[in-house]
């Protein structure tokens, strides 16, 4: 049976991308302001349609807001692109609006079937959004790569939805965890089954070894976009999963729970290892999304009850706002100064104090670094879960990573904190009428304003569950 309050977003979402697509069909010329207009009516109707009816429950609710505030945040950002010729808006906010469907529907989920199709309702939008700039070769050899393996990772999880089937006899979640809860087929067998599954999951989320589309995805894509898959796509898996696993394979923990630590362990180092040789900020942050995926996928590992899930929860909404902040800011740095590479950002605080000390507070956050008490607080929650449940091997990996973070992240707040680079010092003219951008700041400002508030008063975030 259909639950139709908690599709009910997905659906607002679904008609206002058709809308927006629409009135750029029927618009005598070529517009921006219009696609826009529909996207942010459609995205806070289903974000006041959530509120007012709940979802299935808080956790879900919460996960929904995640993907429907996320993509608002980026519709806004969207606006520092309105000069591209080669982008085509009506698409642009299509694609974003039927992404973000995709991303309602797969939180939502409640048996495998529909977590394969929102799984794919969220990728394809997703694959096409990388490469719509026309005429980008890297940008298309992107998405090409971003489609091959999110084909492969799809048709993996199918094979082991399949399996579930043949052990369960059913696909809807509570009824394969009953299954699997009395089930006497070979542990190894299951456990085989379980991440088969999540295989699909896992590739979106960025997680090693199903990670290395992500660094020339987010290079070859627009800004925003490389922040929408950062924010909107990435949190849409990670959410899934964590419902995933704590309620169809909730029964069969014992058989996944080591598998998952071993994956955040090696996640979390292979992303932060990557992302301490960058010297762009888009390659760093695509690099450091993966290693914060890791953290969020640590908790899981611990011992059944709503601890482990709310110390995941909370760290995915503070690492989503945060990550909102940075992607945006290195969007403005972009329009006004035609780069984001660390000299473009040099010395931004001075060149532009709002952006500069918006992206320093983010990045002070995912650092885990005071005064943003909410990212010091959200890394001790994480580490928690696994020490209690005899993982205390990955929460010293976890400690080790946060050092490793601390490095580039801080190597980029003493590049913002510095002297203006005399090669972009001075910003070229705006090609195109500033209020975009001012949209584009808004969005940044806000989403800081949350983190500072957070810092102030953590229960905010700390307590979402």
């Amino acid at each position: 049976m259909i639950d139709w309050a908690a599709v009910t977003p997905a659906l607002i979402l679904a008609s206002g991308a058709i809308a927006a697509l629409l009135v750029t069909a029927f618009h005598a010329t070529r517009t921006w302001r219009w696609p826009a207009i529909v996207s942010t009516v459609s995205l806070l109707a289903a974000s006041a349609v959530a509120v007012a009816t709940g979802s299935i429950d808080r956790l879900t609710l919460v996960l929904t807001l995640v993907v429907v505030l996320g993509t608002f945040m980026m519709v806004l950002a969207a606006g520092v692109m309105d000069h591209e010729e080669s982008i085509p808006p009506g698409e642009l906010h299509f694609l974003l609006l039927s992404s973000a469907a995709g991303g309602c529907c797969l939180v939502v989920a409640r048996d495998l079937v529909t977590l394969v199709v929102a799984l794919e309702l969220l990728s394809l939008p997703s694959i096409a959004l990388v490469g719509l700039r026309r005429s980008d070769l890297g940008a298309a050899r992107a998405a090409w790569t971003f489609f091959l393996l999110s084909a492969v990772s799809t048709a993996v999880t199918v094979m082991g939805v399949s399996i579930v089937y043949g052990f369960a006899g059913n696909l809807a979640y509570d009824q394969v965890a009953t299954a699997l809860a009395g089930s006497t087929a070979p542990a190894r067998a299951v456990g085989a089954a379980v991440l088969l599954t999540v295989v699909g999951l896992l590739f979106k989320a960025g997680a090693v070894p199903f990670h290395v589309w992500i660094p020339d995805t987010y290079r070859g894509a627009s800004v925003p976009v490389a922040g929408y898959l950062s924010v909107v796509s990435k949190s849409a898996a990670l959410g899934a999963l964590l419902v995933v696993l704590t309620t169809a394979f909730g029964p069969v923990r014992d058989d996944w729970a080591p598998v998952v630590a071993v994956v955040a362990a090696v996640t979390m180092t292979v992303g932060n290892l990557g992302a301490l040789g960058q010297r762009d900020a888009v390659g760093m942050l695509a690099w450091s999304s993966i290693a914060q995926a890791g953290f969020i996928l640590a908790p899981l590992v611990g011992l059944p009850g709503t601890a482990a899930v709310a110390a995941a929860v909370s760290y995915l909404v503070v690492y989503s706002l945060a990550n909102l902040v940075a992607f945006t800011t290195v969007a403005i740095c972009r329009r006004r100064w035609g780069g984001t590479t660390f000299a473009h950002l040099a010395g931004l605080a001075r060149r532009d104090p709002g952006a500069g000390l918006c992206l320093a507070f983010a990045l002070l956050v995912l650092a885990g670094f005071p005064p943003a008490v909410i990212g010091l607080l959200t890394k001790y929650v994480v580490l928690l879960p696994p020490v209690d449940s005899g993982y205390g091997w990955l929460a010293v990996v976890m400690a080790l990573n946060v050092a490793f973070g601390l490095v580039y992240y801080l190597r980029l707040l003493a590049t913002v904190l510095a002297p203006p680079s005399e090669e972009v010092a001075t910003p070229p003219p705006s090609p195109s009428p500033p209020y975009t951008v001012r949209f584009a700041r808004a969005a940044m400002i806000a989403a800081t304003a949350a983190l500072v508030a957070a810092s102030v008063y953590p229960d905010l975030l700390l307590g979402v569950l």
